[in-house]
C-alpha cells in the first residue's frame, strides 16, 4: 500500500462554490454520481466539503434547499493530501479522524477526491 493516493482517487475534480444553494449541490452530486464535493471560495481556495450524507441530514430540517448555501452546512477545513501521499497514510488518516472523504490537491488546486468507498473498490479489485 505504498502506491500514491493519485492511483485510486476520483479524478473528477469538481468543486462547488461556497455560495451555491443546496439544491444546486444536490443536483451536481446526483448528475455526476458523486458522494461528496469540495466547497471552495470564488478564488478556488478550499473551504470545506459537503457530502450526500450532509444533505440527508439537512432534509430532516425541512428547510428550503434553494435558500440555504453550501457554506452553511459543509464541514470546514477538510483533510487535504498531496497526490503522492501513500494510500496507507491516507487510509490511516481517514481511520484516525473518522472521516469518509479526503481532498487531493497539488498546490495549484484540487485534483481529486478519495472516499472510503474508493478503498473498498480497491480491496475488491485486489482480491
Amino acid at each position: 500500500m505504498s502506491k500514491p493516493i493519485a492511483s485510486m482517487m476520483q479524478t473528477q475534480a469538481m468543486a462547488v462554490d461556497m455560495d451555491a444553494t443546496l439544491q444546486q449541490v444536490d443536483e451536481m452530486l446526483r448528475a455526476n454520481n458523486l458522494s461528496a464535493l469540495p466547497v471552495t471560495e470564488r478564488s478556488g481556495a478550499l473551504v470545506g466539503i459537503i457530502s450526500a450524507r450532509d444533505l440527508a441530514h439537512f432534509r430532516h430540517e425541512k428547510r428550503n434547499p434553494a435558500e440555504v448555501r453550501a457554506w452553511e452546512i459543509c464541514s470546514y477545513k477538510p483533510v487535504e493530501v498531496a497526490p503522492d501521499a501513500s494510500v496507507s497514510d491516507v487510509a490511516r488518516i481517514m481511520v484516525t479522524r473518522g472521516i469518509h472523504h479526503v481532498v487531493v490537491a497539488d498546490g495549484k488546486g484540487i485534483v481529486g477526491i478519495v472516499s472510503a468507498l474508493d478503498f473498498v473498490k480497491q480491496f475488491v479489485e485486489d482480491a
